[in-house]
């Protein structure tokens, strides 16, 4: 029981599939999980891609609310369009900077907590745009930001040199990320808890996530990387012992998504388009007609989106052996539609798409394969798609907030870690959220077996090329995706 002020951090190890977490390869994470609640059933959100998901954890929502629909996406700003790169901080600042509306279209962590009259502190040791993303109005809400991807825009204004006096430079970035990592802690235990002790803290850690995908799924490199990154969480585990013993911080551990490997070259979708007689690019160097922004899975936007022109092209997508599920607004040529998958917005490509996977293992013994359309090197990580691989994400809960030794079958989401954590903070629960409070780890909160699970499959009506299936489940008005495939 708590006998002082309530706090939260937030650690998300990027991309962490769940099999990872055991005793001999994550021993700290693993005993934090098992003395605490630990979900067996927790879903990342679509596009399986990072800032989306950053999103979804910082606003509660899915991409319809939020309007963040791809870590890549077509947007218009001053009545020209272009292929928006959230990842890179430089590009990102300049189009918020002609950005005419809000970013996101709901209000974030920072957001709900300075109204509150809380305070909110993100540190990112993933790319600069993400860095950004999780904290997006930190200059208006007075907040901490660091993304040690771009340390000039840190906020407050000139805080990174009073960093660096204290902790030193930034180390050089190398594969495995551990000298990036531990830079990242330091920055957080050293500095933003003993100046800043913020009420809720985002930690984003970029491993496993960058040497999967470099390096492979379960790679030597990778190992490496885990054992780093949960080494560095015991660190974190041993700092705060005092507040965690005393009720007074409460934490959660979560990954963003899973990885899946990838299969053969690059398939070059852009090209493939043009030759049907589309005329597609994969960036938008030029004013084209199709917009192709495709790695494993991602969408495809048209100049001209013509309902007529969505039907032609996704009667030839349906044809290609390379093409898996398939979603359009509208359920143009028996798709599935936009809203089933939680991206209908107004920012959301006209189709999207997930190219073809299956569930062989890799040369590590981790499964899930997919085709794709990405720079990755072969057989190493992707992710971004609808296979269980990469909805299938890690989160933990532990403190005296939440129930002991406990593993919770029903299903839980990235959507449900902002209005969980606002229950924690005292704060109330917002409207217009698709989240909701994980009431079931709560300490005094019901047993698992009285939530009720609604499970649906939902199958396309395309008569031509192979059928979508997508499998959702729903707990008390918030649905989770589990997967999605064709046959």
């Amino acid at each position: 029981m708590s006998n002082g002020h309530q706090r939260a951090l937030v650690v998300v190890f990027d991309a962490l599939r769940p099999e990872f977490v055991t005793p001999e390869i994550m021993p700290n994470l693993h005993r934090f999980a098992t003395d605490g609640v630990r979900f067996l059933n927790s879903r990342s959100t679509f596009p399986t891609e990072t800032r989306v998901n950053q999103s979804a954890v910082t606003t509660g929502c899915y991409p319809a609310r939020h309007g963040i629909v791809a870590n890549r996406f077509v947007l218009e700003n001053d009545g020209t369009a272009h292929v928006l790169d959230t990842g890179d901080d430089v590009q990102f600042e300049a189009s918020l900077n002609k950005m005419t509306e809000r970013l996101f279209d709901v209000p974030t962590l920072g957001e709900r907590l300075t109204a509150a009259g809380k305070s909110c502190a993100t540190i990112s040791a993933g790319t600069s745009g993400g860095g950004r993303l999780i904290n997006i109005s930190a200059e208006e809400t007075g907040a901490f930001r660091l993304a040690l991807r771009r340390p000039d825009a840190a906020v407050p204004d000139g805080i990174m040199t009073e960093i660096v006096k204290e902790l030193g430079p930034l180390p050089d970035y190398a594969l495995p990320a551990n000298d990036w990592i531990s830079y990242a802690v330091d920055c957080y235990l050293e500095f933003v808890e003993p100046r800043i002790k913020p009420d809720a803290m985002l930690l984003w850690l970029c491993e496993p996530d960058e040497s999967f995908h470099q390096r492979g799924i379960g790679s030597e490199d990778a190992l490496v990387a885990i054992r780093h990154v949960d080494a560095e969480f015991g660190r974190i585990l041993k700092h705060h012992a005092d507040q965690i013993a005393d009720g007074t911080l409460q934490i959660v551990g979560l990954s963003d998504h899973g990885q899946i490997s990838i299969r053969g070259e690059a398939l070059d979708l852009a090209t493939r388009l043009t030759a049907a007689g589309f005329d597609a690019v994969a960036e938008q160097s030029k004013t084209p007609d199709v917009s192709v922004v495709v790695a494993n899975a991602g969408g495809i936007w048209l100049r001209q989106p013509t309902p007529d022109r969505i039907v032609e092209i996704t009667q030839w997508l349906q044809m290609q052996d390379w093409c898996g599920p398939l979603f359009t607004r509208d359920g143009a040529s028996g798709t599935l539609r936009h809203a089933q998958i939680g991206i209908e917005h107004r920012r959301a490509p006209d189709i999207a798409m997930v190219l073809r996977y299956d569930h062989e293992s890799n040369e590590w013994g981790h499964k899930g394969m997919s085709l794709h359309n990405s720079g990755y090197p072969i057989g190493c990580g992707c992710h971004g798609g609808l296979s269980s691989h990469e909805l299938h994400n890690f989160l933990t809960m532990s403190g005296s907030a939440f129930k002991e030794k406990r593993e919770i079958a029903s299903p839980t989401g990235n959507v449900d870690i902002l209005p969980t954590v606002l229950h924690l903070l005292g704060v109330a629960h917002p409207e217009g959220i698709d989240g909701r409070i994980l009431h079931e780890a709560l300490r005094n909160g019901p047993d698992e077996q009285s939530i009720e699970i609604a499970e649906k499959t939902y199958s396309s009506s395309n008569d031509r090329g192979p059928v979508t299936h997508l499998s959702v489940s729903e707990v008390a008005g918030t649905k989770y995706i589990n997967q999605a495939w064709v046959e």
